[in-house]
């Protein structure tokens, strides 16, 4: 489910609403029994009065697009025998196969929705700083692309990737401590395809895979689709306890691992060295691959940097992810898969079902950003600017939502890991925020098992200064009344506390 509402139109919000929700119900995206969002919920995530939510759901009630069940709330109706205009006579819902309940997480659909306004500050996004997008070098790269390689960038290029962006990954990574070859490299449509390539070569429904809870949520929303079950292990400031790991391995046996060991997403936190030696240990003596998801670690802006475990990895156990998403612009969707030749081969053979290839011209210009210094020089500009970003956003919460808020400094990436207090959760802060005019990220999203209903986490390297030092105010300002609502203005008896 999405909504848009376009400001400038001269068509009412509720008209706009009632339209959107129409085309979504007769096209089979909101089956028949999908629970709509609550009036006011729904009004608080777009910025509107709760009447014209509920004039919207009176239009489309009249229609008999949707019924209100006691109980159940406002759910699209089952459709009634009507005449089908040319075109439209097949009934679409009940040839798809199920989506997975995790595709239609209400908490992000909200937070989405929220972000969309053009009066909000968002912290929800998980990219760069758009500012600072290379945009002009970008425009010279692919002008000189087209100019001396025009005809061959434009062709098919080989699955695997373009030849010398491949051998440029891997003359990168052997600079960071890597022993890898090109031949192990396979270039993917942003590293999210490469999870899914690998979920669909090493995965099977009721296969296990331990994961850190909590974790990235692109990640849970993958291996569901696949099936797979998940051994949730927590993680401290030192990244994930992998001494759990190793007391549940025997009794659980899962078939991967997956881990983001450098600042990690959604924590901010960095897997300490031991740990990682260890993880490896672990994974060698059981047999487990390890899927090594890094595409924060270039973002370091203070501290030694760790090695990877996949410049760690002796023994062909450590299969690597990237991307140049988080560094660059996520428009080109590029990333790399690295690992043994036997997974490289089984991952290109699937590809070619998907893609075919990955855009050749996206391809030679981040050839171009490695082999030239380009990237170095991009990345030195962002370890610059960062920081700051990051210690705007640590100040303001100091300023204004000490008494509500607790989070850790993170040494490099995009987010800040915070954690409500006396109990409040993230899914009822969510439309309050949104009623100040901020989104975040609800971290019970990030968490396999179900938990984590008091954690948010936050981006600071989307907003500028001035809009993390005004957004923070705001979320302090939603966070005090929402604590406000639920305890009273005297709060005197919730505080106290046991002197024994």
């Amino acid at each position: 489910m999405r909504l848009t509402l376009d400001r400038t139109s001269s068509i009412p919000f509720y008209r706009q609403i009632a339209e959107q929700l129409r085309e979504q119900i007769r096209s089979g995206e909101l089956p028949p029994g999908t629970r709509l969002p609550p009036e006011r919920r729904l009004a608080a995530m777009l910025g509107v009065n709760r009447t014209t939510v509920v004039s919207a759901y009176r239009e489309l009630a009249a229609e008999g697009l949707i019924v209100g069940h006691v109980g159940r709330g406002t759910i699209v109706a089952e459709p009634q025998p009507s005449p089908q205009p040319l075109g439209s006579s097949v009934a679409w819902a009940q040839f798809f196969t199920p989506i997975t309940t995790v595709m239609r997480d209400p908490l992000l659909y909200d937070t989405m929705v929220v972000s969309a306004r053009p009066d909000v500050i968002s912290f929800a996004t998980g990219a760069p700083a758009p500012e600072f997008y290379p945009v002009e070098t970008v425009r010279a790269l692919l002008d000189e692309a087209l100019h001396h390689e025009g005809q061959s960038l434009l062709q098919y290029c080989p699955t695997e990737g373009y030849p010398p962006l491949r051998e440029a990954i891997a003359q990168y990574l052997r600079q960071h401590g890597a022993r890898t070859t090109a031949a192990h490299v396979l270039v993917v449509s942003g590293s999210q395809q490469g999870l899914y390539l690998l979920a669909r070569a090493l995965l099977e429904p009721g296969d296990v895979v331990a994961v850190e809870s909590p974790t990235y949520l692109g990640a849970l929303h993958v291996f569901r689709a696949i099936g797979a079950r998940f051994l949730p292990i927590p993680v401290d400031r030192h990244g994930m306890h992998v001494s759990v790991l190793e007391d549940m391995v025997q009794r659980r046996r899962p078939k991967l691992i997956y881990t983001l060991p450098t600042f990690q997403n959604p924590t901010g936190t960095t897997l300490s060295l031991e740990r990682r030696q260890r993880l490896l240990d672990i994974a060698i003596r059981y047999q487990i691959p390890i899927i090594e998801d890094d595409p924060y670690s270039m973002l370091r802006y203070e501290g030694p940097a760790l090695p990877s475990l996949l410049s760690l990895d002796t023994a062909g156990i450590v299969i690597y992810l990237s991307t140049v998403s988080k560094v660059l612009f996520p428009g080109f969707r590029i990333g790399w898969v690295v690992g043994p030749q036997p997974v490289i081969e089984r991952l290109s053979t699937l590809k070619q079902l998907v893609d075919l290839d990955t855009n050749a011209l996206a391809q030679w210009a981040v050839w171009a950003f490695l082999t030239r210094g380009l990237l170095d020089q991009h990345i030195e500009r962002l370890r610059q600017t960062y920081p700051v970003r990051r210690d705007r956003m640590l100040s303001a919460l100091e300023a204004y939502a000490a008494d509500v808020l607790a989070w850790e400094r993170p040494g490099g990436g995009l987010y800040l890991w915070c954690q409500l207090q006396d109990g409040l959760r993230a899914r009822d802060l969510l439309p309050e925020a949104a009623r100040h005019g901020v989104a975040f990220t609800p971290g019970e999203s990030c968490f396999p098992d179900g938990g984590g209903a008091e954690f948010l986490r936050l981006n600071f390297t989307y907003p500028n200064p001035d809009q993390i030092e005004e957004g923070i105010k705001r979320l302090a300002q939603a966070i005090h009344t929402l604590r406000a609502n639920r305890f009273g203005r005297d709060r005197t008896a919730v505080l106290a506390r046991p002197l024994v």
